[in-house]
């Protein structure tokens, strides 16, 4: 190894450089300031940690993700350094596995940006020191301790119903159990069930999720347990009760269930109006988008997740695709990059108005006819401006008679719109 020093010190620049650190672990406490974010690798602890100060830019606090995650892979390729885990921390709210690793104190925030386009992390507790259950939760769950001799049985156990919050409930008819969110029954896959033998424990020692879990649990060659049979009814409700209701007690903490469930369900929950569901769904696609995993992002766009964004985090969160720093073949723009570019354009971004511009001309003038016919059939010329039309009609074959009738005719609309506001 090249590098010997088990801690390095970085910090993100504003164009999302990360500059090296000559400082020692000592110094760190009057390093951290709340304007600035650093990223912290302690290689003897296989952890990388992204410390965000309080009244640092939130354009800063979006890239960290991925600036952290290109230097952990300079590290390992160019050093070789073992793989480290990447932990965020917030000022004020740093979990205890990096102040431990420095030996430091939680910061008290003195004063935070009055905006708050980008959502803190809440402290991840120790779940073994804990209480999870109220008392009142307690006793509801014991109480059906009792009906596990239904087991054997033909008989259906007695309904059931158990209240998570104002919007989030439990019923178990019929033998079913059955999630509702407003009153309403929430269909979606819930059940995962891992049938582990006391051997197989040592794979799951160091698990952080549910997720985590079961890609472990299908490289056991095992499979996904599917036979309602192995369990009961009543067991089974038991056990998406306490589940749920651990996941709301923390937060609706992304690590407590399968993100197979707990996307969609925080998706219901904040269009309620739940804010601690806002922050966590927020957080989980700003997370997710950074890895530009295209069919996750064509999924949130489909399914309407941008719309929780404000047009400020819309335009944080892809900056360097408008940056014009990833090319796409003429099927992924289809599918992700012109829609993606109308939603912004519609939401008052400008420079996604300007990158549609810069679509549309490019398109005509190196003779992409399918590309640019793509987007005047789908709308895309009505985003632009009276000039921006006027410069594109300039590109225009001369041959194709129908492109230019449609581009006189929204040059037409647009000078009767500019004369009609003045």
């Amino acid at each position: 190894m090249v590098e010997s020093r088990k801690f390095l010190a970085y910090e993100l620049q504003d164009m999302g450089e990360s500059q090296k650190l000559n400082i020692l672990e000592e110094d760190l406490i009057n390093t951290l300031e709340p304007e600035k974010v650093f990223i912290l690798v302690r290689e003897d602890l296989r952890r990388i940690f992204v410390w965000k100060g309080a009244n640092s830019p939130v354009k800063k606090k979006f890239m960290s993700s991925k600036v952290a995650r290109e230097l952990q892979e300079k590290l390992m390729r160019n050093f070789g350094f073992h793989h480290c885990k990447i932990i965020s921390v917030d000022q004020g709210d740093e979990v205890q596995e990096f102040l431990d690793a420095f030996n430091l104190e939680s910061m008290e925030v003195r004063e935070k940006l009055p905006d708050m386009i980008y959502i803190r992390n809440s402290e991840k507790p120790e779940f073994k020191k804990t209480k999870v259950f109220s008392e009142f939760h307690r006793r509801f769950l014991q109480e059906f301790n009792n009906e596990l001799l239904l087991r054997n049985s033909n008989i259906f156990p007695e309904e059931r119903e158990f209240r998570i919050n104002e919007h989030l409930k439990l019923k178990l008819i019929k033998g079913q159990t059955i999630i509702y969110v407003d009153e309403k029954p929430f269909h979606q896959c819930k059940y995962l069930l891992l049938n582990l033998t006391q051997k197989d424990f040592k794979n799951f020692e160091h698990i952080d999720s549910i997720d985590e879990a079961f890609q472990i649990y299908n490289k056991m060659e095992k499979n996904h347990e599917r036979d309602h049979a192995m369990i009961d009814p009543v067991s089974e409700f038991i056990g998406h009760c306490s589940n749920l209701q651990a996941w709301y007690e923390y937060d609706y903490d992304l690590r407590i269930l399968h993100s197979s469930l707990s996307i969609p369900l925080l998706k219901k929950l904040a269009l309620l109006g739940d804010n601690k569901a806002i922050i966590r769904l927020k957080e989980s696609i700003a997370t997710r988008i950074a890895t530009k995993n295209f069919n996750t992002i064509i999924f949130y766009l489909n399914e309407e997740y941008l719309e929780l964004f404000s047009k400020e985090e819309l335009e944080v969160m892809f900056q360097e695709w408008l940056d014009d720093n990833i090319n796409f073949t003429f099927m992924e723009k289809r599918r992700l990059w012109y829609p993606l570019l109308k939603e912004m354009s519609e939401r008052g971004i400008s420079r996604a108005q300007e990158t549609i511009k810069s679509e549309i001309i490019n398109s005509l003038k190196e003779e992409k006819n399918q590309e640019y016919r793509y987007l005047l059939q789908r709308g895309f010329y009505q985003l632009l401006s009276l000039e921006d039309l006027e410069k594109v009609y300039d590109f225009v074959p001369e041959e194709d008679k129908v492109a230019l009738r449609r581009i006189e005719s929204l040059i037409l609309k647009a000078t009767l719109k500019k004369r009609m506001a003045f």
